[in-house]
């Protein structure tokens, strides 16, 4: 497949996913700071997580981009062009925006600058525009398709970067009104709402009688999940593969990301038709999805489901309160679910990420035991090494009654 090794871009709304990715393979992650950001409705990183991250991201050798992606009033110039100093001062690798206001003082302070996907890039005359400017990737708009992608590629010099994996959004390149009709709060702020994910009645009221004829309910805005993990092959000429997901679980960051980063290493090393994706397939059908579709790479994308169908979810079971590295053994407080003997867990804290394991070895006053019930400290041996406050979960098969009664905001 030749030697283009397409940049594994991995989403990060907390420290524990911050980890999480690190451990899993991304090469570069992408993250909010302060208001400015489409995710801005959640908690969100300030500026001196900012500069501890860069800390973090540098010694693991991975890049850092800062997504500056929403809407800039008159009043926010002040505050961007300070943010955008700081962010200079720490040596962010690249900032991502698509407002003048960001993108001219970016570049002008020599900062990397991509351009974000809600510029609604779709052909190589825009694309060249903002090549002309100084900009040095772009992520075109999601509605363009697999053989519009690589024309922009062919007609410009600049990196390409693609999404591979997560949420779709039912407007075009995600800008919305529908928070901002019915909440007054604006996606284009980073304060969506998500009411396209609500399930809704669809009604005919005559205008005579006033008579309503109820023809059901579905969530009929709702996008499916993009997944391009069959076709991933066909996207190695990208220079990244951007996986979204900044407000989703550390469980989704960690094995999505290590699945796209496997599938990508097999290509790498020809191992692609021996080995396959139906495994890595496996990874991505555990954590949170909805039904999966593939974009618009080869068409329209896909609406109209709005449910997790996920094969595991997990369960709170405790939390570390000791651990001794020599032998690696976590002392562990069972606060709700019990664990035993073959179960899978997870063990994820801030700056251990996640730890998937077996529970192999369990003991209470150097006696094994094949069952920790609530209220009882054990010692379980792990596979690598997790820290206090760590907290442990264990991972369970979903039936299709139960996927039926998750919800579907995380």
């Amino acid at each position: 497949m030749g030697d283009k090794k397409p940049e594994i871009l991995a989403p990060v709304g907390h420290y524990e996913g911050l980890s999480a990715v690190i451990k899993a393979g991304a090469d570069a992650i992408y993250m909010g700071v302060g208001k400015i950001n489409q995710r801005a409705l959640k908690k969100t990183f300030d500026i001196q997580d900012a500069k501890e991250i860069r800390k973090i991201t540098k010694d693991a050798g991975v890049r850092q981009y800062i997504t500056l992606n929403s809407i800039v009033f008159e009043e926010d110039l002040p505050y961007i062009e300070e943010l955008l100093h700081q962010l200079k001062d720490i040596g962010v690798d690249a900032v991502i925006g698509w407002d003048m206001a960001v993108i001219s003082k970016s570049l002008e302070l020599g900062i990397e600058t991509h351009l974000s996907t809600m510029a609604s890039v779709s052909n190589s005359q825009a694309a060249k525009f903002y090549q002309n400017l100084g900009i040095k990737r772009i992520v075109p708009a999601r509605e363009v398709s697999l053989e519009g992608l690589k024309k922009i590629k062919d007609e410009t010099d600049l990196e390409i970067e693609i999404f591979v994996h997560g949420a779709m959004c039912m407007a075009i390149s995600g800008r919305c009104f529908l928070s901002h009709e019915i909440f007054e709060k604006s996606a284009n702020r980073g304060e969506c709402y998500q009411i396209c994910r609500h399930e809704f009645d669809v009604k005919i009221v005559s205008k005579n009688t006033g008579t309503e004829l109820e023809l059901g309910e579905d969530y009929i805005l709702s996008a499916k999940d993009l997944m391009t993990l069959n076709f991933v092959d066909r996207l190695m000429w990208a220079d990244s593969w951007k996986i979204e997901g900044r407000n989703k679980n550390v469980d989704y960051a960690y094995m999505v990301v290590s699945a796209y980063r496997e599938a990508r290493d097999r290509i790498l090393n020809g191992e692609w038709n021996t080995k396959g994706w139906q495994d890595l397939l496996d990874k991505l059908e555990r954590v949170y999805h909805r039904e999966w579709d593939s974009g618009f790479y080869f068409g329209k994308g896909g609406f109209g489901l709005n449910k997790s169908i996920a094969k595991e979810k997990k369960l709170f079971v405790g939390e570390v309160v000791k651990f001794y590295p020599k032998i690696k053994v976590a002392e562990v407080k069972i606060i709700d679910h019990p664990i035993s003997i073959g179960d899978t867990i997870h063990i994820i804290g801030k700056k251990t990420g996640l730890v998937r394991q077996k529970v192999s070895s369990m003991q209470v006053d150097r006696k094994n035991i094949q069952r920790a019930d609530r209220g009882m400290v054990v010692g379980l041996k792990t596979d690598e090494r997790v820290r206090v406050g760590d907290k442990i979960y264990l991972i369970t098969q979903v039936d299709q009654l139960q996927e039926e009664q998750m919800a579907i905001t995380k």
